[in-house]
């Protein structure tokens, strides 16, 4: 180096960089090209070969334990339209056997159909929603999967089960009109009367003393109808929240009867009461069930013919079969107090029993209506005793009467009860 230096002229000292670069690059060139690689060793031999496809066949199953692990039914499609893998939700909700199968052969769905194609020429199909899949509505989404994966197929297809929310959908629907038609019958009438006392009857002191007591018979109705409402909303807003104090059955039962003992006595109905003594303190909120308990009496009174006779039962519980018969939540429940109220009127058909509870719902329309009621009593009933962890069950008979029976749970058996069992 000091040779060439001497040989060349302090401005020649690009040239060394020059040359120096190509000594360089021939040494890597002589190394490299009298190095010997390493030979690749073949797949399936040496020491971690088990290991490794040990891995591989973790990698198949991480996708199967993880589609699996989810709520939603989930099917994996290959390229020929046919089912590579469903999880658990799939099969339980399609058929234990469908993997291999062709999904034409699983679910006749044009939508879905058309969305796969939509997929293949590359485009994002929207989610959508199905007709009903064995008993359930649901709402299908798509996406494609890469060709590295095409042992486990090209599409997946995910399934939301949206038969809560569209059930929900339909009540508030069905509430809302249900709602509009009970307040817009006494408002319609309300108007015709208030039109005819400002025209031909504004002079007319018979027809006006006539029409202002329907006008007020027809107020006092939307305003019940309103109450009950404003009652039922604050009820189910609370229903999963357990009632805090103690009810004396014994004394709510008494206040209930005596305000409408003038009831009973102007249709000339007897009302015959339980045993005081099988009347406990329960745990619950007092002026909810003082609700419970005048609703019951109220309607017993209402449906019943007259000179009819009302009858008001009460039975401490503590057979544990019976608890898990009549509680829906009988686990730690040492006894329960059934109160029942039976009446003496028409009955009620068999097919109308599962319903009697929905709001809006009687069996004979007119009738309620005469009669003062909401529809909405005995939803408010329900609601009350399913916050109070009890049941509410009905039995009825054309032609004989209706029972209308509540259980509600309490803290402890009482001492007699519990020796005489």
């Amino acid at each position: 180096m000091a040779a060439l230096v001497g040989f060349t002229g302090r401005s020649d000292w690009p040239l060394l960089v020059v040359l120096l670069a190509a000594a360089l690059c021939a040494l890597a060139f002589i190394v490299l090209r009298h190095h010997t690689p390493q030979e690749d060793k073949p797949a399936g031999t040496g020491p971690h070969a088990a290991a490794e496809e040990n891995g591989a066949a973790l990698l198949l199953e991480a996708p199967r334990a993880l589609l699996d692990a989810l709520p939603d039914p989930v099917l994996v499609l290959d390229a020929q339209r046919r089912i590579g893998l469903a999880n658990v939700a799939a099969r339980d909700l399609l058929g234990s056997d469908i993997e291999g199968s062709s999904l034409l052969s699983v679910l006749r769905q044009p939508a879905l159909l058309t969305a796969l194609d939509a997929l293949a020429r590359g485009d994002s199909p929207e989610p959508m929603e199905l007709p009903e899949i064995a008993g359930h509505s649901m709402v299908a989404e798509l996406a494609g999967i890469g060709q590295a994966g095409a042992e486990l197929g090209r599409t997946l297809i995910v399934f939301h089960d949206v038969s809560n929310l569209r059930r929900a959908e339909s009540l508030r629907s069905d509430f809302v009109a249900n709602v509009s038609h009970e307040l817009k019958t006494p408002l319609a009438t309300l108007i015709g009367f208030l039109e005819t006392l400002k025209g031909p009857a504004r002079n007319d002191e018979q027809a006006r003393a006539r029409f202002l007591d329907i006008m007020l018979t027809e107020a006092q109705r939307m305003s019940r109808i309103v109450a009950d409402l404003l009652s039922l909303s604050r009820i189910e807003l609370n229903e999963h929240q357990p009632p805090e104090g103690a009810a004396d059955l014994k004394r709510l039962l008494a206040s209930v009867l005596d305000g409408l003992v003038l009831k009973a006595e102007q249709r000339g109905t007897v009302i015959r009461r339980p045993d005081p003594d099988l009347l406990p303190v329960v745990p619950g909120d007092a002026d909810e069930l003082t609700q419970v308990v005048q609703n019951l009496v109220d309607n017993a009174l209402k449906y019943s013919r007259d000179q009819a006779v009302v009858t008001i039962k009460a039975e401490i519980i503590t057979d544990p079969a019976l608890l898990r018969l009549h509680l829906p939540h009988p686990k730690g429940v040492p006894a329960a107090v059934a109160l029942s109220f039976r009446d003496q009127g028409p009955g009620i058909a068999r097919e109308h029993l599962p319903r009697l509870t929905e709001r809006f719902y009687r069996v004979d329309t007119a009738r309620s209506r005469e009669m003062g009621g909401t529809g909405l009593g005995l939803a408010i009933v329900k609601h009350i005793v399913n916050r109070h962890r009890g049941k509410l069950e009905i039995q009825s008979v054309l032609g004989e009467g209706s029972i209308f029976t509540i259980y509600l749970p309490m803290d402890a058996a009482p001492a007699a009860v519990s020796g005489a069992a």
